[in-house]
């Protein structure tokens, strides 16, 4: 099933319903913007999110795309169980000048979950991506495929950030004021951000560094 008839049928359905599409997000608790980016751009949604619309849609996955052979490739993957694997997204985190943000998160591919990450409280918190730059050279090199969380600052570390509108993947050390945020390339200078300002999103902790043999 191709973008265009996904969200036909995701209108189909909210129109039979007498509802509507900011409704459907608001109760699946999706951004309504990054869903109007993807109809715009001819993307269905990433896995999570389309479990989400089909939950409150009332209907599954299978009545949605029909046969097997319909679903789209990674879906299918992920409804058939296995809760051993996480998202790599498409995005691609900077470790350099950064880059603007995605205004889309499209799962890219699936990788397994190290053993020691396979925590309750983890689970459905992980995702990963890969490393563009290197700023953070020698602990993270270009290239490289990160594993984070999404809940935000823990404690200071390495961690997947938002910043000034750009993605980055960063130290960060909390001092007075705010966060100083760190690249390990000392070619590089350190930013800050004040403790009120809104331009820094911190995303999760980073827990695996997978190198690029």
């Amino acid at each position: 099933m191709d973008a265009n008839l996904f969200w036909d049928k995701v209108k189909k359905a909210i129109s039979t319903k007498g509802k509507t599409f900011v409704w459907l997000c608001e109760q699946a608790n999706v951004d309504v913007q990054i869903m109007k980016n993807r109809i715009y751009k001819g993307r269905i949604p990433d896995v999570e999110d389309t479990l989400k619309l089909l939950a409150v849609l009332g209907t599954t996955v299978e009545e949605f795309f029909g046969v097997e052979e319909q679903f789209p490739p990674k879906l299918a993957v992920a409804c058939a169980g296995d809760m051993e694997k996480i998202p790599v997204f498409e995005q691609l985190f900077s470790c350099g000048k950064g880059q603007f943000a995605q205004d889309s998160e499209y799962v890219d591919s699936y990788i397994a979950i190290p053993d020691d990450l396979k925590t309750k409280r983890l689970k459905g918190h992980l995702a990963a991506c890969k490393i563009r730059g290197d700023s953070m050279e020698p602990t993270i090199f270009n290239g490289d495929t990160i594993i984070c969380d999404d809940y935000g600052y823990q404690e200071d570390g390495i961690y997947a950030i938002l910043f000034e509108g750009k993605s980055f993947v960063k130290r960060l050390q909390r001092v007075s004021g705010g966060m100083k945020i760190i690249s390990d390339n000392p070619a590089y200078e350190s930013m800050f951000a004040k403790n009120d300002t809104e331009e820094l999103k911190i995303i999760g902790k980073v827990y695996y560094i997978l190198h690029k043999v």
